[in-house]
């Protein structure tokens, strides 16, 4: 008998958008939990996610419709980053690198712990 593992975070994206958008989806995610830590709150806009990471407006909003193709029934990354355990994670990377820049790249591998964090429902 076959054994089911619990679904993921990556399993609910590539049903919904495909594996290129859900890529870009769960890198959205894992840089809003860096900028929820950076602001010591979530982003109140994608105008401010994208200021705090330095990022382009266009891609800002690109990634943010990823995320809600992938997620559609999620409102913003949060609730994902906190069930996961990453933005504990998030919160100490910003912490201890003091820099926003080495943070965002000590994090990528974080990404594939996202995607593989079972889905918890809402």
């Amino acid at each position: 008998m076959k054994k089911s593992r619990p679904q993921t975070w990556a399993d609910v994206g590539y049903r919904n958008a495909g594996i290129r958008t859900t890529a870009r989806a769960l890198k959205f995610a894992m840089a809003w939990g860096l900028a929820t830590a950076e602001l010591g709150r979530e982003p109140v806009s994608v105008e401010e996610y994208a200021e705090t990471v330095e990022e382009s407006r266009a891609t800002a909003y690109r990634d943010y419709q990823a995320f809600h193709k992938a997620f559609p029934g999620e409102e913003s990354p949060a609730r994902m980053n906190q069930v996961s355990g990453n933005q504990e994670r998030y919160e100490e990377l910003v912490r201890s690198l003091r820099s926003f820049a080495k943070s965002l790249s000590a994090a990528q591998p974080l990404v594939y712990a996202l995607g593989g964090s079972p889905v918890v429902p809402a």
